[in-house]
C-alpha cells in the first residue's frame, strides 16, 4: 500500500552514468539533475560519513576526508558500489518534489565501457544500484541516448524487452 502511494508521487526516470557526469531526467517533464559523480567521506570515531556529494565534494579533500569517484576504474565501470548508490540516492531524492521518499520506475543507461555489451555481473550491478537508490522497477538500456521529451518509459521498456 505504501509503495503504491510512493509510486503515484514518483516520476519515471532516465539515469545516464559516465565517469564525468551523473544525469537524471524525468520522462515528459523538465525535471532533471546533473552533477559530477564525486563523494567526500569523512573519517570519524563512528566510521565514515558522507560529507558532500557532487562538485562540492571535489574541493573537500584533506587528511581526514577522502574524495572519490565511484564510476572511475581502469577495469570496470563501478569501483565502489556503496558510494555509487549514495550518489544515486542523493540525486533521486534531490529531484523529488514530495517529502515522501520517491519510488520511481528507472531506465539506467551506462554511457561508457559498454563495448561488446554488458556482462551479467555489470547488469546486476546497475540493477542493484537503481534498486538501492529507491527504484521500484529497473530497465537496463544500451544504445543511443534517449530523448525523455519524446520517448516514454513504456516504449523504451518494450524496445529493450524485444531484443
Amino acid at each position: 500500500m505504501f509503495t503504491f502511494i510512493r509510486s503515484i508521487l514518483s516520476n519515471d526516470l532516465l539515469i545516464e552514468l559516465s565517469e564525468n557526469k551523473v544525469s537524471i531526467k524525468a520522462f515528459t517533464s523538465d525535471i532533471s539533475f546533473e552533477d559530477e559523480p564525486y563523494i567526500a567521506l569523512e573519517n570519524t570515531k563512528k566510521g565514515e560519513i558522507v560529507k558532500a556529494i557532487g562538485k562540492e565534494a571535489k574541493s573537500l579533500a584533506s587528511s581526514n576526508i577522502r574524495v572519490l569517484n565511484p564510476f572511475k576504474h581502469s577495469r570496470s565501470f563501478v569501483s565502489d558500489f556503496m558510494c555509487a548508490e549514495k550518489i544515486l540516492q542523493h540525486a533521486i531524492y534531490t529531484m523529488s518534489t514530495s517529502k515522501i521518499r520517491p519510488s520511481p520506475r528507472v531506465i539506467i543507461h551506462q554511457l561508457e565501457k559498454t563495448d561488446g555489451g554488458l556482462t551479467d555481473i555489470e547488469e546486476r550491478v546497475l540493477r542493484e544500484l537503481a534498486l538501492g537508490a529507491g527504484a521500484r522497477e529497473v530497465v537496463i538500456y544500451l544504445g543511443c541516448k534517449i530523448n525523455t521529451q519524446v520517448e516514454k518509459f513504456d516504449t523504451v521498456k518494450a524496445r529493450v524487452s524485444a531484443t
